[in-house]
């Protein structure tokens, strides 16, 4: 159902895409260890201090079994990754898999700041434009051979080289003037001026091998590249990825620079089925589901064996209207009633939000407005100054009749030639969108809209969407679990869509990339709040997006098999930090 990332990346991704805001740390002397940071207003505080990598807090590890069979964890989930390669990912099943196996120079924590993944400490230059990372001893890919400060530096410098290739990743580069690496254990990142948020782009910029990266010359190359047999450094390597039947395994790596995971194997299984992944759970099939249905919730609850992970989400889903502009290469192919504000405007008064909660969520979420999710930051970025647009079909018939769309003898409006006939499209591993699809078409009925539901496969929609804009609605979702809102603001980006990154709307106005850029720049963090709730505006009254919901994060797994598995607001039960320390009951 998500586009991205984590996560991050994430979920977006589309991706799966963790983050949190960077302010500016003052050091003394260009380049002493950072002294305290100033007070943050976001629920997660950034560390006061160059932090070392962080354990999960966690339960002391119990005795081994007694069985010497190595230890499987195996998940269920509804899609899969589109790819391994992090320079093209989209869905939030390919973050998922990243952050199992690249390591970042820093990460989210449990607690929702940020401290060190590979970094074992940094300090900043006095101006803010020059900081240097400190790596381990003895880093390691998963083939054996020596990870460096080189290869961490060419990683982030092969993004700023070739943004095209690395579409997905660009924006966590913006403003980066130079990476290099002074000596074999330190990274140092030149800036072109102070970045609000850096330790929030480095999460988000894998460590990878530079021997199997380098040899694609093109951005079509590098994209075009699956990445199969992926390695990384991190807490798992990678044993199969069978995109065809479904399967992905990982082996847990013994020789992590951290404590290695206490299992020896995870799982990633796709059902086709969403009654049938809830029943693998039940009977035990699997032991885990990374996304639990909604409509599963009561059959479960009575299910002791079977815990149920419920917390408010960063993730959003909403109506993607086309919005491509009309000179775009190739040319959208959509209605052109979509052009006109007025139809937007109607269809956003179409939409009873609450009512898809408490029927399509089964109540498990809030009604949503804005593209950044009140779960962000602790509610700091979310603009509370916002009204909905009101679910009135009366309104919406009214809006329509003024602007001169007629209402047929079928029952469908029309203006001239062009009648009010939409296709209405969503990714078919999605949970909730059938039912969403569903419920709109009746309402778009009432106001003389007709929208056709079509399930189509993620791939074939994302080829679709982005950026070749063949289609006219699509209901899709962002993981959206970063803290901080530069990755949701970076979507509608008019580059994102022309370079065939996450702009999945086609959205292009060069108002709104002057906005990103500045909040990007402005290290006061109530400044940037201002330029983030006028970003947010803008959206809601262009409407590229009509966000219809916040749902809960839903995951369940089996307590009689696995226990001490991290249940943080942050991070879902699949995550690294998670899987590290996850074991098997006694």
């Amino acid at each position: 159902m998500l586009h991205t990332r984590r996560p991050h990346r994430p979920s977006l991704a589309l991706l799966s895409c963790c983050i949190v805001l960077a302010l500016f740390l003052a050091a003394c002397g260009g380049g002493a260890t950072p002294t305290t940071a100033p007070a943050q207003p976001t629920a997660a505080a950034q560390p006061t201090a160059a932090a070392q990598p962080t354990e999960p807090p966690a339960a002391q590890p119990t005795e081994p079994p007694a069985t010497a069979e190595p230890v499987t964890l195996q998940f269920g989930w509804a899609g899969k990754p589109d790819t391994l390669n992090p320079a093209y990912a989209f869905l939030s099943e390919s973050y998922y898999v990243f952050d199992l196996i690249f390591n970042t120079l820093t990460k989210e924590d449990p607690a929702g700041q940020f401290v060190g993944d590979l970094a074992t400490d940094w300090k900043v230059s006095d101006d803010g434009l020059t900081w240097t990372f400190t790596l381990p001893d003895n880093l390691k890919f998963h083939d054996g051979t020596p990870a460096t400060s080189e290869d961490m530096a060419w990683s982030i410098k092969a993004v700023m080289d070739n943004p095209e290739g690395w579409a997905t990743t660009a924006t966590y580069v913006a403003g980066f003037k130079d990476v290099t690496a002074p000596d074999a254990k330190s990274v140092q990142i030149t800036l072109e001026q102070p970045i609000s948020n850096m330790l929030f782009r480095l999460s988000a910029l894998y460590l990878l091998p530079r021997k199997v990266f380098e040899q694609f010359k093109t951005a079509e190359d590098l994209q075009n590249f699956a990445n199969d047999e992926a390695i990384g450094t991190g807490p798992f390597k990678l044993k199969t990825f069978d995109k065809d039947k479904g399967v992905l395994i990982l082996d847990a790596n013994p020789d992590y620079f951290l404590e290695p995971p206490r299992i020896d194997q995870v799982i990633f299984q796709t059902f086709d089925n969403q009654d049938a992944m809830v029943q693998a759970l039940r009977v035990g099939e699997v032991d885990a589901l990374v996304e639990l249905p909604t409509t599963a919730i009561e059959a479960l609850k009575g299910a002791g064996e079977i815990k149920i992970v419920q917390r408010p989400s960063r993730a959003l889903d909403e109506l993607i209207i086309n919005s491509a502009p009309a000179d775009h290469d190739p040319a959208p192919i959509r209605n052109p009633a979509l052009e006109d504000p007025q139809v937007r405007l109607a269809i956003a008064h179409a939409f009873n939000k609450q009512d898809l909660v408490d029927i399509a969520l089964q109540g498990l979420g809030q009604p949503g407005d804005t593209i950044i999710a009140p779960a962000m930051g602790g509610g700091f970025w979310h603009n509370p100054n916002i009204t909905d647009v009101p679910f009135n079909l009366d309104m919406a018939n009214q809006i329509l009749e003024k602007a001169g769309y007629l209402m047929g003898s079928d029952g469908v409006r029309a203006k001239g030639d062009t009648r009010l006939e939409f296709r209405l499209q969503y990714p078919s591993d999605s949970i909730t969108a059938p039912r969403v699809a569903d419920l709109l078409t009746g309402w778009f009925k009432e106001a003389g809209i007709k929208t056709t539901p079509e399930a189509v496969d993620p791939d074939s929609l994302t080829a679709a969407c982005c950026p070749t804009g063949d289609y006219d609605l699509i209901l899709w979702g962002w993981g959206g679990a970063d803290a901080d809102p530069d990755f949701n603001l970076s979507i509608m980006l008019s580059d994102q869509f022309a370079e065939g990154g996450w702009n999945d709307s086609g959205y292009s106005n060069p108002k709104y990339d002057e906005l990103y850029t500045q909040q990007q720049q402005t290290i006061d963090a109530e400044e940037r709040q201002k330029i983030i709730w006028e970003m947010q505006e803008m959206i809601f009254n262009d409407r590229p997006y009509i966000v219809y919901w916040y749902p809960d994060t839903l995951q369940a797994y089996r307590s009689d098999r696995f226990t001490n598995f991290i249940e943080a607001a942050s991070l879902g039960i699949q995550d690294s930090d998670s899987l590290r320390q996850v074991e098997p009951v006694q």
